[in-house]
């Protein structure tokens, strides 16, 4: 517990305090339409400005089925996915950071001990994270859940399917990355993995990194 600050309760009932705790407040939610990208691909992509001081984590999700990603290279972070189906999709992003906030007119403001403005009653604050599948042989390529409503997830590489084709007479290996995908409908969300392209061949085996998502319900930033 802090010598002095603030203890502020969530509606979730999560509590945090300053000034030992800054919250990740939304940046920027930023929404872009695919395009054709090649072949039957459809993509899309878009960078966004950011001072590189500022942490950041990226939550993702597509209007149809698609592989999500989010790169950071310094003052940018840069989303994008991709359909290798060719299904035309909107991407939509949320950016959290720790920032200095926008004084408000009215209100409550929380400065840290450097002066930084940190939280006001009009900061977005990241909250209400859950997790989906298990960590382990649940987790990675085999999860696939429908949740009711718009949730959005950590971009992620859930692991990869190997394919055996033959090229004149010879047999070539392809490999497969499975990403995280997040398939919102207008009423639920499917997330499950996406493959990068279109397994073709002879299945002969692959890998799974076990892994959990993490996600968001996109409620209260929309």
């Amino acid at each position: 517990m802090a010598d002095y600050g603030a203890l502020i309760a969530l509606e979730n009932g999560n509590p945090f305090i300053t000034p030992q705790s800054t919250p990740f407040c939304l940046y920027r939610k930023v929404t872009v339409n695919s395009a054709n990208t090649g072949g039957n691909y459809q993509g899309a992509s878009m960078e966004v400005p950011i001072d590189a001081s500022y942490p950041a984590i990226v939550f993702c999700k597509t209007s149809n089925t698609a592989t999500v990603g989010a790169t950071r290279i310094g003052n940018a972070i840069r989303v994008g996915s991709s359909s290798p189906s060719g299904y035309a999709h909107t991407l939509t992003a949320y950016i959290f950071a720790i920032f200095p906030q926008t004084l408000p007119k009215w209100g409550m403001a929380i400065w840290d001990e450097d002066g930084k403005l940190v939280l006001t009653n009009e900061s977005r604050v990241l909250s209400d994270l859950i997790t989906i599948g298990a960590p382990g042989n649940n987790g990675g390529i085999k999860i696939d859940q429908t949740l009711n409503g718009s949730y959005a997830i950590v971009p992620a590489i859930l692991g990869s399917s190997l394919w055996q084709i033959s090229v004149q007479g010879q047999p070539i290996i392809i490999n497969v990355t499975a990403f995280a995908g997040a398939l919102h409908n207008g009423t639920t969300t499917r997330i499950s993995a996406v493959g990068s392209q279109i397994g073709q061949g002879s299945s002969v085996g692959g890998t799974n990194t076990g892994m959990a998502i993490t996600a968001i319900n996109t409620a209260a930033y929309d």
